[in-house]
């Protein structure tokens, strides 16, 4: 499950993936992001949870506000074997006890330098994305929720 997956990108919509949620539910991404409009956090390191975790509180009051956005946390990993995604898997679920994170928050394992090169994007930050429902990026920045980015992001699901 989430395992090895391939990168399969149409121009400007977010890659077809293979993951698996931290309630162990395989994923496929970005066809399982269910808002009609989806904020998606790609992280790829774990340092890089506390730049996420800056985002939180704004997508959930989002979410309270707006029934048709949803959130998702994409942390992107090499491809590994069975065991050590087990283990990662595990060690991600033991810190996000909450039930709504954790079906959140899909885990992939693929190529990463495919994935970083399709997207433009680095590790050595993470990317928050806002897609629709059928994975089209509408709008995109990288960092933690300054006041600036949140205001973009905002304007951008006010569109």
């Amino acid at each position: 499950m989430g395992e090895n997956s391939p990168i399969h990108v149409k121009k400007g919509h977010f890659p077809h993936l293979t993951g698996i949620d931290l309630l162990g539910n395989e994923r496929q991404i970005p066809q399982s992001f269910k808002g009609k409009l989806n904020i998606v956090a790609v992280a790829f390191q774990r340092e890089q949870q506390e730049m996420v975790n800056t985002w939180i509180p704004i997508a959930d009051k989002i979410i309270e506000e707006r029934k048709d956005v949803r959130f998702y946390e994409v942390p992107l990993i090499y491809e590994l074997g069975g065991l050590y995604r087990g283990w990662i898997n595990n060690g991600m679920r033991m810190g996000i006890p909450d039930p709504v994170a954790r079906e959140r928050t899909i885990t992939v394992y693929t190529k990463r330098d495919t994935f970083l090169k399709k997207m433009n994007m680095k590790t050595s930050t993470i990317y928050v994305l806002i897609t629709d429902e059928s994975g089209k990026i509408l709008w995109r920045t990288s960092g933690e929720a300054t006041a600036d980015n949140v205001k973009k992001l905002k304007a951008a699901l006010s569109k």
